[in-house]
Formats: structure tokens, sequence, C-alpha cells
């Protein structure tokens, strides 16, 4: 992630930059939620480590940060937790 952090901050490199952090970090910070049982202190965890990211790369205060997690369309660990949970249920759910 040290990368991702230190592109130069123009608009396409921003775009570059989020691209990366939501195609590479995310899934990385997402591995193996959906068979652990998460508490609010690692959902916070791991929420905080995807503000941080967005801090350094738009360099913006804390009450943007929901504002731009809402626009680039990443979600909350919660809601990708749950999400990938039922996925994983459903699709090994005994018939």
């Amino acid at each position: 992630m040290p990368f991702i952090l230190s592109v130069k901050a123009s608009i396409h490199s921003l775009s570059v930059t989020v691209e990366l952090m939501k195609s590479y970090c995310l899934p990385f910070i997402m591995y193996a939620t959906e068979a652990l049982p998460l508490t609010k202190t690692t959902i916070d965890m791991l929420d905080n480590c995807i503000n941080a990211a967005l801090y350094k790369i738009f360099k913006v205060d804390c009450a943007s940060v929901a504002y731009l997690k809402k626009f680039l369309n990443i979600p909350s660990v919660a809601i990708s937790a749950e999400a990938k949970t039922v996925f994983y249920e459903q699709m090994f759910k005994p018939y």
C-alpha cells in the first residue's frame, strides 16, 4: 500500500489510486471476514484502515471520508462482511 499512497495527486492519478485501493487493498483487508466472528472493535479497526488510506489519498478531514466512501462506492466493513457471509452461506447451503 505505500506505493498506492505515494502517487502524485492529479485527477487521473487519484482515480487510478482509488481503483488500485479497491482492487488490491480492500480484498486484502476483507480476506476471510466471512469465516470469522467480527466484533465491533475488529470492524472499527478495519474501517479505520480504509479511512486512513482515504485521508492520505485525498487529504481530507474526518467528515469528508464518509462522503468519499459513499461517492466512491466503498461500503463499510460491516456491510461487506455481511454480504460475503450471506453469499457463502447461500453457496454452500445443503439442498
